[in-house]
């Protein structure tokens, strides 16, 4: 029930920030069936997860500091601000949701930031990106492209797509495909062995949460035990 619980926090959260963005950018209108329904969906589960989790915190008063972003992402600003709708209004709602974007990305901002964390994934990430845009530049000026072109080759060959739309001629160009190739192959290693290793530290912690939980009760019982013999 855990896994599933952060599983759907993740879902929702992502969901809501792509809805708030697209909003913003004017390309859905979320006030309007059916992203109203999905938005206020998202915001009743969001409203139900804050309310169990602030009934639950031993100190109230520290979760409502740590947890203040999250309360300002789930304010339905649009039902606030109902009877001011013929102004300008309409457009600072738009922009206030943008305190959305940052209350549910904090949500994930964890779960990332543990994921690229992983077995110094993070690492591997930024050195392909670096190798990448390098050898963007060195194929375009050996083999007289563009750079965008020679971006969209140098990440073509890396994921080992190979389109075959541009394909290197002189022996610069064929050498950095070669250091691709073999960079590609190790980053789809090291991506399904991350993903691995995430999912298992993962049930590790909550193996070990539930046996602290046990540890607990186990303590609790044996406080009532003396008490009675007491």
């Amino acid at each position: 029930m855990k896994r599933l619980y952060y599983s759907a926090v993740l879902l929702l959260s992502i969901s809501s920030i792509v809805l708030a963005l697209l909003d913003i950018s004017n390309v859905i209108n979320i006030n309007i069936y059916p992203y109203n329904y999905a938005d206020k969906g998202i915001l009743i589960f969001f409203w139900i997860d804050y309310i169990a989790r602030f009934y639950q915190a031993d100190n109230k008063k520290l979760f409502f500091k740590q947890n203040i972003f999250d309360l300002l992402a789930i304010i339905p600003f649009d039902s606030i601000f109902y009877f001011f709708r013929a102004f300008r209004v309409l457009r600072v709602i738009k922009l206030l949701r943008l305190i959305r974007i940052v209350g549910f990305a904090g949500k994930i901002q964890k779960s990332i930031k543990r994921f690229f964390g992983t077995n110094g994934f993070i690492y591997l990430v930024i050195t392909t990106v670096a190798l990448i845009l390098i050898a963007a530049e060195i194929y375009s000026v050996a083999e007289n492209a563009s750079y965008m072109n020679s971006l969209w080759w140098a990440i073509a060959t890396t994921t080992t797509v190979g389109y075959g739309d541009i394909s290197p001629h002189t022996e610069i160009g064929r050498s950095v495909a070669v250091v691709l190739m073999i960079l590609g192959i190790g980053l789809i290693g090291s991506v399904t062995s991350t993903v691995t290793a995430f999912f298992v530290d993962e049930k590790n912690d909550r193996e070990n949460d539930e046996l602290k939980n046990e540890l607990t009760e186990i303590k609790e019982q044996l406080t009532e035990i003396k008490k009675l013999l007491k």
